[in-house]
């Protein structure tokens, strides 16, 4: 009999243990989401300082990702950014995808948008800037620039469509932005995104169209990283 009882307590002990182990795991988890969707947002924003480092870019017609062009001055202050904003939403993603505790079609998306924003910075940045340079508008046209500045349209149409699965996803899981703001924030963002392309296609205006996108996107990434603090304080620091 004591030989049982004492087997139920090590049983237990070793529960309690592993409990407590599940907990402080599930803790950093969290913390480490929200801090990687915070850095994300903030190095995705980098195009703010855009005006300020090349004020000859046109805000109004101008893409952003001229900024990060090659040939254009600091493109490689955005080009980092952009890289490490893709690696910290990847994180992000993946730290989510491990916690199990749903939308992972949601953190999938995620995942997407990270991948092809780090390629974006970091493999395929735009050669140069067609607002800007009309010699490389003409190059453009006729198909005479490097294979990456295609690929780069590839990429960041990739990681806009990436982004909005993300946020359809985690929202119909319950996840980020609550109820109606998350879907809210995902049609938004989807509105903007047409938008920008509507304005390509025009051609005037998809620096505007395309900023907002932009700025729903990086404030979308902080809320998601509000919510799982918010998750973290209200369940004693374990995100149920």
């Amino acid at each position: 009999m004591q030989w049982t009882i004492d087997a139920d307590l090590t049983t237990l002990g070793q529960f309690m243990l592993a409990d407590s182990d599940a907990r402080v795991a599930a803790r950093w988890e969290t913390r480490a989401i929200a801090g990687c969707c915070v850095g994300a947002a903030v190095l995705y924003s980098l195009w703010l300082l855009g005006p300020w480092i090349n004020p000859d870019l046109d805000a109004l017609n101008g893409y952003v990702s001229e900024f990060a062009a090659r040939d254009q001055p600091g493109s490689r202050l955005f080009r980092i950014g952009d890289g490490l904003a893709g690696l910290l939403a990847a994180a992000a993603a993946v730290a989510g995808i491990r916690s199990s505790r749903g939308g992972v079609v949601g953190w999938s998306g995620l995942l997407v948008f990270g991948v092809a924003t780090g390629l974006d910075g970091a493999l395929t940045p735009m050669t140069c800037a067609s607002y800007v340079d009309s010699g490389c508008a003409v190059r453009e046209l006729v198909g005479a620039l490097p294979a990456t500045h295609t690929v780069h349209e590839m990429t960041s149409s990739v990681a806009a469509l990436g982004m909005l699965v993300a946020m359809g996803g985690l929202a119909r899981a319950g996840i980020g932005p609550q109820a109606r703001w998350g879907w809210a924030w995902c049609s938004a963002t989807g509105l903007a995104t047409v938008a920008t392309l509507g304005a390509l296609w025009m051609g005037t205006g998809a620096g505007v169209t395309q900023r907002a996108q932009l700025g729903l996107i990086a404030t979308w990434l902080i809320a998601l990283a509000v919510d799982h603090t918010r998750r973290t304080r209200s369940a004693g620091g374990f995100d149920a």
